[in-house]
């Protein structure tokens, strides 16, 4: 009897000594998923924090770009109505100044045919008075009425050239003004949108770095955590698994 009691407290004192190894165990497998579990948390909101900078990021990039294409298109309509503006007001210009220049002609070649009528009114008249220069003085008349048209109308012909010439030059420089601000408008459009492709790409490039490196904080934070819990667990789970066997020897 006295040895039997004597098993009997031994197992009993075994039993609660294993008892308080496997609460032991216990709580530290329940600290250890706890810690697990809010290193998780940690570790799912820096994912969603860096997801939703990420997007902010690419919205604001893509808003900025639709902004600047929209600033260059209508910089560039604005250039283009104003180049065509300038053209049409310098064809204008050119041809009322062709205009100008044919009613000068117009004026110089009657004024020259009415001094030439003049004249040869005047040059009748003294043949009529001078009747015996009649033939001579009718002669002389009519040749200097002919040269008098010969002249006027080598006049008007000179106007209507020099008229044509200063209009085609005027008309020339009206469409070289015109392509040039058309060539200047489409190269600045070209590099403004290059720019903001550029700096799109900047940004786009800024925010997936900043993603992946919240990515790689997150993972390492996430992982260290896992792996001590991870090695707790195993310790804590084999330490009863011995007392236990030990307890058994003991009690046979």
């Amino acid at each position: 009897m006295k040895s039997n009691v004597i098993r009997l407290e031994t197992g009993a004192r075994t039993e609660d000594e294993a008892m308080r190894a496997a609460e032991q165990a216990r709580d530290e497998a329940l600290l250890a998923a706890e810690e697990v579990a809010t290193a998780e948390l940690a570790r799912a909101r820096l994912v969603r924090k860096a997801t939703v900078d990420r997007a902010n990021i690419l919205r604001s990039a893509t808003v900025a770009r639709a902004e600047a294409l929209k600033k260059l298109t209508q910089r560039h309509d604005e250039q283009l109505r104003e180049a065509e503006a300038a053209r049409a007001a310098a064809s204008r210009a050119a041809e009322e100044r062709y205009g100008s220049s044919l009613q000068r002609a117009e004026v110089v070649a009657a004024r020259a045919v009415e001094q030439a009528y003049q004249d040869e009114l005047a040059a009748a008249q003294r043949a009529h008075e001078e009747a015996l220069r009649a033939a001579e003085v009718a002669a002389e008349s009519a040749t200097e009425r002919a040269q008098a048209i010969t002249t006027a109308g080598a006049l008007r012909a000179e106007s209507i050239y020099r008229a044509g010439v200063e209009r085609a030059t005027n008309l020339r420089d009206a469409v070289t003004a015109y392509e040039v601000a058309v060539s200047e408008a489409s190269r600045t459009r070209a590099e403004h949108l290059h720019a903001a492709l550029r700096d799109d790409d900047a940004a786009m490039s800024h925010a997936t770095e900043a993603f992946e490196a919240t990515f790689r904080e997150a993972d390492e934070l996430g992982g260290g955590t896992f792996n001590e819990s991870s090695q707790a667990d195993v310790g804590t789970s084999e330490a009863p698994e011995d007392d236990t066997g030990s307890t058994a020897a003991q009690t046979r």
